[in-house]
């Protein structure tokens, strides 16, 4: 369990080094939206959406949206297991 705890706060620590706007991407990111919508509903270009991803992956440490998607979803089992 304690490893648990620790995959969690590392991944606590990591969210922490996101900006507003990179926290904003990441949530369209989780909806599935493309970079295109993501820019169109946020008001910036594509380009600019297309950076805070490049951040996002650099500062959680991972390659791409399925590698988002699944660190999101083992957060929550991680969250869910220390609850049991």
């Amino acid at each position: 369990m304690m490893l648990n705890t620790q995959c969690t706060k590392s991944m606590e620590d990591k969210l922490s080094q996101l900006s507003k706007r990179e926290l904003q991407v990441a949530h369209k990111i989780m909806e599935g939206l493309p970079n295109k919508r993501i820019a169109s509903q946020l008001f910036i270009s594509e380009r600019t959406v297309k950076f805070h991803c490049a951040n996002i992956y650099r500062k959680l440490e991972i390659r791409d949206r399925a590698a988002l998607m699944a660190a999101y979803f083992r957060q929550l089992y991680q969250l869910q297991a220390s609850d049991m």
